[in-house]
């Protein structure tokens, strides 16, 4: 009965967001950013999002003021709802992409260039501007056919829809589930394909996570990107890392910005190295537009236990020590795993 009482909610979100997504896609571009506003200002209202922001904001930027926290968090919510009401109101059109999505011509000559060499690309994106928009751009203006890892839905029915429609819109992108992500990029780094990952979501050290600096806190995070390219190394599969992300900038439009690592990845000592060196670069980028980026997630959730007690004093309240079972696997992993 439990079951049936949920699957009847999932499928009244299913058609409610079905009839939102209709109403977006006939709305006239400039209606966007009033709507973007107003729902920014409805999440802003939920106390405990509200919360989840300020502590991110003054454990990241504890030289700032109150005022100016609360700034960034009035802005963080709004471009949230404003990237996210425009990658539904694009869907595809390519006509819409270029007007909403911009990638410069020397990242487009490079992208290109890579390519026709063979090479697999291996993005690494942050939560900044529009993470959406990084997944359209390569597919749609360089040809990149490419992979993303996503974390899928709780709602089965909105999964589908949402995730099915992401090659749709984006020309070329086709998202593989969090679960035997590792297993399926693999697979597609064989195939030639690109793959996309994101830099800041907590990973577990049992699922490959280390603990590196970002803002001067240590957070766990994924080498798979490190991972990913030392399997293409081993396999003589010509592969190559591009930190990618976009902001959106006066004119409105999302614009695409890139990195490469500034020395060969065969001279880092390690994955740990590598990761590193690849947040730096991530913070560099939302120095910039600290207002873009996704302060909305418990990016410092986790305390590493070696942690200096005048670091543990800057962690936001809601972070803790991580359980056992952050670090290894316990029994009933394994033998829910067989």
């Amino acid at each position: 009965m439990k079951h049936f009482f949920l699957d009847i909610r999932y499928r009244i979100e299913f058609l409610l967001v079905l009839c939102l997504l209709a109403l977006i896609r006939i709305l006239p571009r400039c209606a966007l950013r009033p709507m973007a506003r107003a729902a920014g200002a409805c999440v802003r209202a939920v106390p405990s999002a509200r919360h989840i922001v300020l502590e991110n904001l003054k454990a990241a930027f504890p030289e700032k003021d109150e005022a100016s926290r609360r700034h960034l968090m009035r802005e963080s919510f709004f471009h949230m709802c404003w990237n996210l009401l425009e990658f539904f109101w694009i869907g595809g059109d390519p006509a819409r992409i270029r007007r909403c999505y911009y990638l410069p011509d020397d990242i487009t000559n490079r992208l290109k260039a890579h390519v026709a060499a063979g090479e697999r690309i291996i993005f690494v994106n942050p939560h900044l501007g529009s993470w959406e928009a990084s997944g359209v751009m390569a597919p749609f203006y360089a040809g990149v056919d490419m992979v993303a890892i996503a974390k899928p839905m709780r709602n089965p029915y909105l999964n589908r829809l949402l995730n099915s429609g992401r090659r749709e819109r984006t020309a070329g992108l086709e998202i593989i589930f969090s679960h035997g992500a590792m297993r399926a990029s693999l697979k597609a780094l064989r195939q030639g394909r690109g793959v996309g990952t994101l830099i800041d979501q907590n990973t577990r050290v049992r699922d490959g996570g280390v603990f590196v600096d970002f803002f001067g806190l240590p957070v766990p995070s994924s080498t798979a990107p490190a991972a990913l390219k030392r399997y293409c190394d081993a396999h003589k599969l010509p592969a190559v890392i591009v930190y990618g992300t976009s902001m959106r900038l006066e004119d409105g439009r999302n614009t695409a910005h890139s990195a490469y690592l500034p020395k060969p990845f065969d001279t880092y000592a390690d994955d740990t190295e590598v990761l590193q060196e690849l947040m730096k670069i991530s913070e560099k980028f939302i120095r910039m537009h600290p207002e873009q980026y996704l302060w909305f997630y418990k990016r410092f959730q986790y305390i590493p236990p070696d942690c200096p007690e005048d670091l543990r004093r800057r962690y936001p309240d809601y972070a803790a020590a991580p359980k056992a079972s952050f670090f290894r696997k316990t029994l009933n992993d394994v033998e829910n795993a067989s």
